[in-house]
């Protein structure tokens, strides 16, 4: 017998509370120190209920970490590195990233487990690691135009846009206290300055 539209719902409801528990203990206690257990206590749902929707804590986490990254990818790349005005283009995205990486506290915490034991989780860090080369990408692509233009110094686009993604990271990683998020916003001037933007 099929589920009801209700029973539906309420499994959705249930697999989201277990994926943000999951992410929650993942990021404070490790892939190591998290258990089934945990994440079922800490959901509000039985231990078997967990495998009902995940079969082990590895396929749990490899979740925990590529499902929102459809949402990070839409967010992060919404910019343009064609435009005509880079430099405005460049503040606009620095602004944007900043305050949307703010608030990943706990999932660039699993990101940076999963890039620092890669071995472990192969094919998740390899769909990591395809995310950051577009994004480095499109990031250096916008570096160049500004540099075509003559509004950049001349730099290389891809090690500069390294530069910058890790800045992102660093950031938020080293601001976990919530007292710093009205100063994130004067970080922009001075991210700019690693663009080598040229006073005219």
């Amino acid at each position: 017998m099929p589920l009801s539209e209700q029973q539906q719902i309420k499994m959705q409801q249930r697999r989201e509370n277990i994926l943000e528990a999951a992410t929650k203990l993942f990021a404070t206690e490790g892939y190591e120190g998290t258990t089934i257990k945990k994440v079922s206590q800490a959901a509000g749902v039985s231990f078997g209920s967990v495998f009902t929707y995940f079969k082990d804590k590895e396929e749990l986490f490899n979740t925990c970490v590529l499902e929102p990254l459809e949402n990070l990818s839409n967010h992060v790349l919404d910019f343009n590195p064609e435009v005509e005005n880079p430099i405005s283009e460049l503040e606009e995205m620095v602004k944007k990233h900043i305050v949307f990486f703010s608030g990943m506290n706990e999932y660039l915490a699993l990101i940076v487990q999963v890039v620092g034991q890669f071995q472990k989780h192969i094919e998740t860090f390899e769909q990591l690691d395809r995310f950051h080369d577009e994004f480095r990408k499109k990031v250096g692509q916008l570096i160049q135009n500004g540099q075509e233009k003559n509004l950049l110094v001349e730099q290389d686009p891809l090690t500069v846009a390294t530069l910058y993604i890790s800045l992102l990271i660093g950031i938020r990683l080293n601001s976990t206290d919530r007292r710093y998020d009205a100063i994130w916003e004067a970080y922009v001037p001075s991210t700019m300055h690693l663009f080598g933007p040229i006073k005219k």
